[in-house]
């Protein structure tokens, strides 16, 4: 479990986040909704340790992985979609060039997974980014407006990716200002607004 007390995050005098409390359960497919400057990438940040709170704290009963995209994926533009990825797992040597390629076959990447990044479109970066995300197979995903300009086809495949990552047993959050209810399985559903937590239903 991920569990946030009184959590607040204050940037430049301005407090960005106020008084999360939250537990985030093993196995949690969660949509947190809200606007955009809501505070959700904030949240995600602080969940993923990227950054601390200015007050209160954030405990895990373990010691989980992470897989996340938030905002902008930063790649090595001048380089290939397939050296990116194998650069990334070269640092903790947790993923095979086999199966990176398999889920480039399966995100529709493999046939130009020998060009440059610097080519690609919104959407393919998107989908490289959300291979890195989920390759090695992390405890937790932390996806900030994943979506965000991928076609139809490509969008049904990674809906399905999440749904089974999520049967498998790993916990999911998706930061987003849309609703997927109708394609993600989600078991929670929270809505945020200015920094804090509205609501927190059960969606099962």
């Amino acid at each position: 479990m991920i569990k946030l007390q009184n959590v607040e995050k204050t940037i430049k005098r301005k407090t960005v986040i106020k008084n999360i409390n939250l537990a985030i359960n093993p196995n949690d497919f969660i949509l947190l909704k809200g606007h955009n400057g809501c505070g959700k990438t904030m949240l995600l940040r602080l969940i993923a340790g990227l950054i601390s709170p200015s007050a209160g704290e954030i405990h895990n009963d373990e010691e989980y992985t992470y897989g996340v995209i938030i905002e902008n994926p930063t790649f090595l533009l001048g380089e290939s979609a397939f050296y990116n990825l194998k650069y990334l797992a070269e640092i903790n040597n947790k993923v095979s060039k086999e199966d990176i390629l398999d889920l480039m076959k399966k995100l529709n990447l493999y046939e130009v997974r020998n060009k440059k990044v610097r080519s690609f479109s919104l959407g393919m970066k998107q989908r490289l980014a959300i291979i890195q995300a989920i390759m090695e197979r992390p405890d937790v995903l932390l996806l900030d407006e994943p979506f965000n300009a991928i076609d139809d086809d490509n969008l049904g495949i990674i809906y399905d990716m999440l749904n089974q990552y999520s049967r498998d047993g790993h916990t999911i959050i998706i930061a987003s200002h849309g609703d997927y209810s109708e394609h993600c399985n989600f078991n929670r559903i929270i809505s945020m607004s200015d920094g804090s937590i509205k609501n927190d239903t059960s969606n099962r």
